[in-house]
């Protein structure tokens, strides 16, 4: 009897049972800790807006009458799925776009006074957002953690 010595099955049992940690593994941590970052979000603010939308709102905040593909860039998404959500964000009544004085092509972005008065709550319930999700680190690891998380995404010499 002629036995196989090396199945593909047990060359992924090898691999199962060898050196691979999934909780040691940086991607894995990292989409774990984003699904609890995102179940954390509406205790904490609520249904009317979602983390993306506040960001926009954020973004558009901090500099008004930026362009669509300048808020996509500055919070980090594509500019499909930042287009979808200036259209759910207008609808809603929280966010305004204007054509752009400057380049006619464009459209302007600036918050509509509902989208202020979520803006202005969405910086004040920052600490307490921020506070839960990382209530399990101390104040220096949560500072060491945002520096190490700047570099991962090549923002440490960023203004970001």
């Amino acid at each position: 009897m002629v036995r196989r010595e090396d199945t593909e099955s047990d060359r992924v049992g090898d691999l199962a049972a060898g050196d691979f940690e999934l909780f040691r593994h940086l991607p894995h941590l990292l989409r774990r800790a984003h699904f609890e970052a995102e179940a954390l979000f509406p205790l904490v603010y609520g249904e009317e807006v979602t983390s993306r939308q506040l960001a926009l709102l954020t973004a558009v905040g901090q500099r008004p009458g930026l362009s669509q593909s300048a808020v996509a860039q500055q919070i980090g998404i594509d500019l499909n799925t930042c287009s979808d959500l200036v259209a759910r964000l207008v609808a809603k009544k929280l966010l305004r776009r204007e054509r752009s004085q400057i380049d006619g092509r464009t459209y302007a972005l600036h918050l509509a006074p509902k989208g202020g008065r979520a803006f202005e709550e969405g910086i004040e319930k920052a600490a307490a957002y921020r506070e839960s999700v990382s209530r399990r680190l101390t104040p220096a690891e949560h500072e060491r953690l945002v520096v190490l998380l700047r570099r991962l995404l090549g923002l440490e010499s960023s203004k970001l």
